[in-house]
Parts: structure tokens; C-alpha cells; sequence
């Protein structure tokens, strides 16, 4: 596991870079999306409650992690469209590749590459693009977790992604 980064956070935000089919490198998620909110949903086993036990035990069997996400549509962000299309088209099984960089986890001495994790995300909306009258349309939905997370590292100058098993291997 990579160290521990010693400054202090601040500001700073991870970043979501994407790819899809047809998309042949990652582009930034921004344009359009106000919440990308991470929920590891935790699936839990309650135990039992002995007679002599003031608390009954649970244990975490494992997650069930999603993104709900949410904001204006955006036409001009190919990745916003790219989301609203799959809900007014009411598509199915439409995946794609998210890559988290952590801006503020630089890897040592390699500029402008950062500490990330590569995901994969299913697409579900439940608001494609509606909203009232004079206002804007809004698109809402999750992003439903398909797989394990991968840690690695992301290059924001050649958009490429590294996982740490390959870093290793080289």
C-alpha cells in the first residue's frame, strides 16, 4: 500500500474521469453533475443476543456500493448527454469505467500522476431529464457498482491508468 500523503487536505476534491463504448479515452464527469455521492451500502448480519449479553452482535458480510447522482443536463459534456440518452432512450445495461483521482495524493516524484481507483459502474436513471416549468432539467439516478474496486495510478496528462498489480509487475 502506497504511503500515507502528509498534506493536509484542504480543498482539493477527487476527480472522476469516465469511458464508455465509443468513448476511446477517459473525460472528465463535471459539466452538468451537482452531487456524485458515494454510498458503500454495508450489507449486515445481525447476530444473535445471548441471555447474558446487554447487545446483540452484527457483523458486515460485504457491500453493495452506488452512486447517486444528480444535476442539470448538460448537451454540451459528452459524458452528461451521454447519461441522459440512456434514460430518455430507456436503455438497459449501459456500463462504463470511472477512474477516482485523488488530486491531493500525488505519487512521489512522478508530476501530475496521482493515487486513484478504477471502477465499474451500471447506469441507472430514475429522473432522465424533466423538472417544472421554467426551470431546468435535471437527471438523477445511480450508478450501481459492477466489480471490486482496482487501486492504481492515474496520469491527468495522458489520461491513462495504471493499476498498482501492473506497477509492480514492471
Amino acid at each position: 500500500m502506497a504511503g500515507f500523503p502528509t498534506r493536509e487536505l484542504k480543498t482539493e476534491d477527487n476527480l472522476h474521469y469516465v469511458k464508455w463504448e465509443g468513448q476511446e479515452e477517459f473525460v472528465l464527469a463535471n459539466k452538468g453533475f451537482t452531487n456524485w455521492t458515494e454510498s458503500l451500502n454495508p450489507n449486515v448480519e445481525d447476530g444473535t443476543q445471548f441471555i447474558g449479553d446487554k447487545s446483540a452482535t452484527s457483523m458486515m458480510m460485504g457491500y453493495s456500493p452506488s452512486i447517486a447522482y444528480g444535476g442539470s443536463v448538460y448537451p454540451g459534456d459528452t459524458f452528461s448527454y451521454w447519461v441522459y440518452q440512456i434514460g430518455k432512450l430507456r436503455k438497459t445495461n449501459q456500463q462504463f469505467t470511472e477512474v477516482e483521482v485523488e488530486t491531493w495524493n500525488q505519487v512521489e516524484s512522478q508530476t501530475g500522476k496521482y493515487r486513484s481507483y478504477q471502477h465499474t459502474y451500471e447506469v441507472q436513471p430514475s429522473n432522465p431529464g424533466s423538472g417544472e416549468g421554467g426551470g431546468k432539467l435535471t437527471a438523477e439516478g445511480t450508478f450501481a457498482s459492477i466489480g471490486e474496486p482496482i487501486p492504481g495510478v492515474f496520469d491527468i496528462t495522458a489520461k491513462t491508468f495504471t493499476s498498482d498489480e501492473d506497477l509492480e509487475e514492471s
